[in-house]
């Protein structure tokens, strides 16, 4: 309990810390340039991401498609399987409707 109590003390004199010297670039005046350059970065990066984002949106259409695809193939499969089945089950019925034994 300790621990996390030294733990907390230390981030709030951190966060205090960063604001000081915040204010303290702020009323020096550097930040207007300082900031424009962070902006920039930051319309870069969200561009980048932006970018990624829709790279992956088509990667997950592509995979969603060869699922879709992948389905129906194994959804015929099934399907040839039954009408198997139906076909060995009707002559199974009519062979032991006919027999005279």
């Amino acid at each position: 309990m300790e621990a996390l109590l030294e733990k907390e003390a230390g981030v709030d004199s951190w966060n205090d810390e960063r604001m000081d010297e915040l204010s303290r670039r702020v009323y020096a005046g550097a930040t207007k340039t300082e900031l424009t350059a962070t902006k920039e970065e930051m319309n870069r990066r969200f561009d980048e991401m932006g970018q990624r984002f829709d790279e992956n949106v088509a990667r997950s259409e592509r995979f969603e498609t060869k699922v879709g695809t992948e389905f129906h193939r194994f959804a015929d499969r099934l399907d040839k399987l039954f009408y198997i089945q139906l076909f060995f089950l009707v002559s199974l019925a009519a062979a032991l409707l006919t027999d005279q034994g």
